[in-house]
């Protein structure tokens, strides 16, 4: 079994997440910038989307200037321990229908649960920053906002992140070359082992049935998420059922996350 360790620290092609802390001062924006060209470089993809992804992350990285009310720091140096700002980078969908999602996370909640579905379009309002109306126009309407955790620092601390997804041309690598594909039984046990490292391990349950053709991750009394095969299921906050396949674990990670924590705006008592 390929660990959790391994599979967030893989390449970006490979089914990886490139995270990397945020600068808390000016250089955020340049920083994520740098990240961006790092994190793409080796996928094929045209300079003119390269060019929008780094004018969009540019914009979103701003942000964080004005939330870091939330930054944990410890020692007579002060030194940042959680919280931070963070850039994550990965790919969902597979073919004609891959797409490189760009997040910037931070430790200040400020998001409307309600504004925005997931995938789709996000109010200008919901985030400061003129700069969003690049991001709504550069990404087609492919970007929003959600409760989620972070993946750095000392302790997962609750956030949101804020987000923009590019279609990846077919002739790019990223898109003609597939991501490594996991079994069943190894995908659930990556699953597992994100949802842990996120913080989510204090309640969860994992049942197996024998045989195993089914799995169950009971991560709270709200949430449950249940593997049939190579498809993964769980019932969002609102009532309405999600599915992936184990192949975009990244992503289905970090939309569990979400539902996790839009549970726990709504009943506190499962944080």
């Amino acid at each position: 079994m390929v660990s959790d360790a391994r599979l967030e620290e893989a390449a970006v092609r490979a089914g990886g997440c490139f995270t990397r802390p945020l600068p808390l001062d000016k250089t955020c924006s340049s920083a994520a910038r740098s990240f961006f060209r790092e994190a793409v470089a080796g996928l094929g993809l045209p300079g003119d989307l390269v060019y929008d992804g780094i004018t969009m992350v540019s914009e979103l990285a701003a942000n964080t200037l004005h939330a870091q009310r939330n930054v944990e720091y410890i020692g007579s140096k002060q030194r940042a321990v959680s919280g931070i700002p963070e850039f994550w980078l990965y790919l969902r969908g597979h073919g004609a229908r891959t797409e490189i999602v760009c997040k910037i996370f931070d430790s200040e909640p400020g998001w409307s649960v309600e504004a925005v579905e997931q995938p789709g379009k996000a109010p200008l309002e919901q985030v400061g920053g003129r700069g969003l109306q690049v991001v709504a126009a550069l990404s087609a309407g492919q970007w929003g906002g959600h409760p989620s955790r972070g993946r750095l620092g000392a302790w997962k601390v609750p956030g949101k992140a804020v987000w923009f997804a590019l279609r990846v041309p077919p002739s790019a690598d990223a898109a003609r070359h597939g991501r490594r594909e996991l079994g069943p039984a190894a995908a659930v046990d990556e699953l597992d082992a994100m949802l842990r490292g996120r913080g989510l391990g204090t309640r969860m349950v994992r049942i197996d049935e024998p045989g195993g053709q089914i799995s169950v991750l009971s991560v709270s009394r709200h949430l449950n998420v249940w593997r049939y095969g190579s498809t993964l299921s769980w019932r969002a906050h609102e009532g309405a059922y999600q599915k992936m396949n184990v192949t975009d674990l990244v992503d289905v990670a970090e939309q569990i996350v979400c539902a996790h924590e839009e549970a726990t705006l709504l009943d506190p008592v499962i944080s």
